[in-house]
């Protein structure tokens, strides 16, 4: 049983990204000595490269195995930051960065594959809501040495925390390579029309759901700007905001996605999130009015709906996802619908920078977005379609993942 490793490694991984992704920037400035512009440059080589390498890394993965693929890709990402580690000018530094960037949005699919490999829906759906609440622990955990760095201020403390990235990957890496089963499928079989370019009903699927993760995006990033820049709220519920929906998160995701392995529950609680992203925007301009308390109130309220919101989205996606998804290509579609949420991050940014020049009307408008998608969440299919790739089946275990004796 992979179960309890894959969680391990999950935990693992995202604590190592959590100490990056929290001081990534700090990083390049005080121990790279990195200028704006350069930053600006590599972190967006990164975020380009994070895109690129998703599908690429999947295929890879479901032809060699998921154990030694996993194997392999965490000793390259431990090797690309040990290079940021050691970096001290920007061609090595972007070296490190697109390297890891390759990877950062293809492993996470694969853990996801390694730990369903052999679960039935209702399982699968239980183990993928415990991963999701320990990475968010983990990206919280991993924040935590950053604050040793900036106190310290010094470029070797800088460093420490980004070879204790290092370790925590190469730790991962070791524990991959005693999974057992691992190998979905080794060279997946192809039928004329059967790519999953011609899956139109996971496509939608995929499209739908990054759409609605644009909620977690105006979480992110819209409502501390909001708050910064048009509130009543004290600067300090912009810490609030972060803190309050990872303990949301990590303490309510196994409880919401229970029957979510129905995929048309799954399908309801896209739309239920749609709604309650909806009525998010629409109480966050409320923060403007009433005083402190008032606004602190108005703050705590938003962050509750949008994390509501976040945690029907995930399960509900997920639940489609997996109905959709044929189990012997897992890798490959999981990557695929893990693009809609890169998809997300990527225009999110400058969609909600355009929405808060707007004011409250640019709330209004995010509210009739969110309204719309879950009149369209209605009517993905719950079912694949007669055009989908069938469902393979359950392919035999090389012998190097035969469980041992």
């Amino acid at each position: 049983m992979n179960r309890r490793r894959a969680l391990a490694v999950g935990l693992a991984d995202s604590t190592g990204l959590g100490m990056y992704l929290a001081f990534s920037a700090v990083y390049l400035r005080s121990a790279v000595h990195l200028d704006n512009g350069q930053i600006g440059l590599l972190l967006g080589l990164a975020g380009f490269a994070s895109l690129i390498g998703a599908i690429p890394v999947a295929l890879f993965a479901q032809r060699v195995g998921l154990r030694a693929g996993l194997l392999t890709l965490f000793a390259v990402r431990a090797g690309s930051f040990a290079v940021l580690g050691c970096a001290s000018s920007f061609t090595v530094a972007a070296a490190g960065a697109a390297v890891g960037g390759l990877l950062s949005r293809s492993i996470g699919p694969l853990i996801q594959s390694a730990l369903i490999a052999d679960a039935d829906s209702a399982e699968a759906v239980r183990q993928l809501a415990a991963l999701r609440s320990l990475r968010n622990a983990g990206m919280a955990a991993g924040a935590l040495p950053v604050t040793f760095a900036v106190a310290v201020g010094e470029a070797w403390a800088y460093r420490a925390v980004m070879f204790t990235s290092v370790l925590l990957f190469v730790g991962c890496a070791l524990v991959s390579a005693t999974f057992r089963s691992a190998g979905e499928v080794k060279r997946p079989v192809r039928r004329r029309g059967s790519g999953i370019g011609r899956d139109r009903a996971f496509l939608a699927v995929t499209a739908v759901y990054g759409a609605l993760t644009l909620s977690a995006i105006l979480l992110g990033i819209g409502l501390p700007l909001w708050i910064t820049q048009y509130s009543d709220a004290p600067g300090w519920t912009v810490g609030l905001v972060q803190l309050l929906n990872t303990v949301l998160v990590v303490a309510l995701q196994v409880r919401t996605s229970r029957g979510s392995e129905d995929p048309a529950r799954g399908r309801r609680m896209l739309v239920a999130g749609g709604l309650l992203s909806a009525l998010a925007a629409l109480t966050t301009p409320l923060s403007g009015f009433g005083g402190h308390w008032a606004a602190t109130g108005a703050v705590v309220l938003t962050v509750v709906l949008f994390t509501a919101a976040e945690l029907y989205i995930s399960a509900g996606g997920m639940s489609l996802a997996l109905a959709h998804t044929p189990p012997g290509r897992r890798p490959l579609y999981l990557a695929t619908f893990n693009l809609g949420f890169a998809g997300a991050t990527v225009l999110g940014p400058s969609l909600v920078s355009f929405g808060l020049t707007a004011g409250t009307a640019g709330w209004l408008a995010w509210a009739a977005l969110f309204a719309a998608l879950a009149a369209v969440s209605a009517t993905v299919p719950t079912r694949p379609t007669a055009t989908e790739p069938a469902p393979t089946a359950a392919p035999t275990l090389r012998k190097e993942d035969q469980p041992a004796a």
